[in-house]
């Protein structure tokens, strides 16, 4: 049998789950490097090699070792933090994965752009290198408002500041490096006090999921998925498969985003790409070297194409040939239905103290997958204090129109009961 090492999982845990449940199916043992063992049946998983996954030589190291006696076929990870980690045991290890320096590319914003702009600048907006209030200030002058600042290395819309006048500089500055402390998140230890400004993008906004084949090294797109964000934190809660922008834009996109792909140089492993459009206006907001979240990769691709996304992403990394059924252009020509996920959140903060209407949810046949986030007692803090914690609940909806779908959503939101003191 062949092994795949998993760093880490996901967080939520329907999401955390298929990946394992794929590989079980296809006879592939698990093993999963990880900071902390997870509460999760661990009947899917073969062994765990824990360590701390943000030093990165020493986990090398302990794979090596691992791996002397228990040969590993593939690497995989879920969040852009182990993207680098990811290629580092794939040299380690003479295995599948993409280059050390396109996860770079893929991990630092600024590098990102660079490496786009040279296939093609108009897939840009314009941009600039920020490390400190005089950078800001210089980059504001030469790209001008409305605009955004963030981290060059976060993800999950952590501290994305919209920026509209000059008088707003200092101000956003501060707040982006309060929010930014390593104290905060751990995540910032990667690109400590780097960070970006560029002008804000206008349009509606996609996702495009696929992989850069290990087999043929055709870049393959799995899915095209349209989404809704929120206006003030750029928080995303709402997303729709297969998109329902027209054929000939959607093949526009498709052409676009191999461009940029080619240009950042990822190879051999699965990439999330988030996008603004407007018509024929395209433009990258960010490409990740690992399969999307947001339930797109696990539960909407699957459900909607009746391929299994996982089960692609597990094969590519032990370096097969990926099922052709999963390519957007063929399967969404016909999809099996369209799919929705939706997060509710919270609009004040405070204790949850009460919870119900969960049978009566089901009571919708179209209802897929739904799941409380909160228990009563669990506290909410909204943005820019945390950018998790305001979620509440998760689910998944299936319909013959999006219109179906949405009056399914408001279906739920009027059964579900949850009570903030």
């Amino acid at each position: 049998m062949k092994r795949v090492l998993f760093i880490n999982l996901r967080s939520h845990l329907v999401e955390r789950m298929e990946p394992l449940f794929a590989a079980k199916k296809m006879g592939v043992r698990v093993t999963v490097l990880t900071d902390s063992i997870p509460d999760i049946d661990d009947g899917y998983v073969d062994d765990f090699i824990v360590t701390d996954t943000y030093d990165m030589p020493h986990a090398v190291e302990k794979v090596k070792v691992y791996a002397k006696n228990k040969p590993i076929n593939g690497v995989l990870t879920w969040a852009d933090k182990d993207v680098e980690l990811v290629s580092l045991i794939a040299k380690a290890l003479n295995i599948p994965g993409p280059s050390l320096e396109s996860s770079k590319n893929a991990r630092d914003k600024v590098l990102m752009r660079e490496a786009i702009a040279k296939v093609d600048p108009d897939l840009c907006p314009k941009f600039a290198s920020v490390k400190n209030f005089a950078e800001l200030k210089a980059a504001a002058n030469d790209i001008g408002f409305p605009a955004v600042l963030k981290p060059v290395g976060a993800s999950g819309s952590k501290t994305i500041i919209k920026i509209y006048s000059e008088d707003s500089l200092a101000d956003a500055y501060q707040r982006l490096v309060d929010e930014t402390s390593i104290s905060r998140d751990k995540v910032y230890s990667y690109f400590p006090s780097e960070y970006i400004y560029e002008e804000l993008l206008t349009g509606k906004e996609i996702s495009i999921e696929g992989f850069v084949s290990t087999f043929s090294k055709d870049i393959v797109i799995a899915g095209m998925t349209d989404k809704e964000v929120t206006d003030e934190y750029s928080t995303e809660y709402l997303e729709y498969e297969p998109s329902q922008k027209s054929a000939d834009d959607l093949s526009n996109y498709r052409t676009k985003i191999k461009q940029a792909i080619r240009g950042l140089g990822i190879t051999e492993c699965a990439f999330h790409a988030e996008c603004k459009v407007d018509g024929t206006k395209f433009k990258v907001i960010e490409i990740a070297a690992r399969p999307g979240g947001e339930f797109i990769t696990t539960h909407l691709v699957k459900i909607a194409s009746g391929v299994s996304f996982v089960e692609q992403n597990i094969k590519n990394s032990l370096g097969e040939e990926i099922d052709n059924r999963i390519e957007f252009k063929e399967w969404s020509k016909n999809p099996r239905t369209i799919v929705g996920h939706l997060d509710f959140m919270a609009k004040k903060e405070g204790i949850v103290t009460k919870l119900g209407g969960f049978q009566e949810i089901f009571e919708d046949p179209n209802v897929i997958n739904f799941m409380p986030l909160k228990d009563v007692g669990d506290s909410v803090v909204l943005p820019p204090k945390d950018y998790g914690s305001l979620y509440t609940a998760t689910m998944v909806v299936k319909g013959n129109s999006i219109d179906e779908i949405d009056e399914s959503f408001k279906n739920i939101e009027r059964k579900f009961k949850i009570e903030i003191d």
